[in-house]
């Protein structure tokens, strides 16, 4: 009984944890653009797993859009049905490297506070 009344303690804490939102995480998302999928997840507090899944999809879209990412689509379709359209329309090379970068720290960030939300 102890055990079980420690489980749902512990999730519960994990729960709430998360639906409060990280404050450094959601800093990151401001600089994602406001339509796209991942800036959606970590402001609606989605699951650490969920927004690892979403910042590496984008992350290898946007380093290479013409190759094969996912099921025959190619890495510029996956980041239009994410909610970069209208941002890629006006993308520079500078731009891109840029949100790479965000898109980097949103998953290692994400993963670490995953890892500390199981320990």
């Amino acid at each position: 009984m102890f055990v079980i009344i420690l489980i749902l303690k512990f999730n519960y804490e994990k729960y709430i944890m998360n639906t409060n939102g990280n404050p450094i995480l959601i800093e990151l998302a401001e600089q994602l653009p406001s339509k796209s999928k991942i800036y959606q997840m970590i402001l609606t507090s989605q699951n650490y797993v969920e927004i690892i899944t979403q910042a590496k999809e984008d992350f290898f879209s946007f380093g290479d859009m013409d190759s094969v990412i996912r099921n025959g689509e190619k890495g510029i379709n996956i980041l239009k049905q994410n909610g970069y359209e209208e941002w890629l329309k006006d993308m520079e090379e500078e731009d891109r490297l840029r949100i790479c970068g965000v898109l980097q720290m949103v998953a290692e960030l994400s993963e670490e506070l995953n890892e500390e939300s199981d320990v």
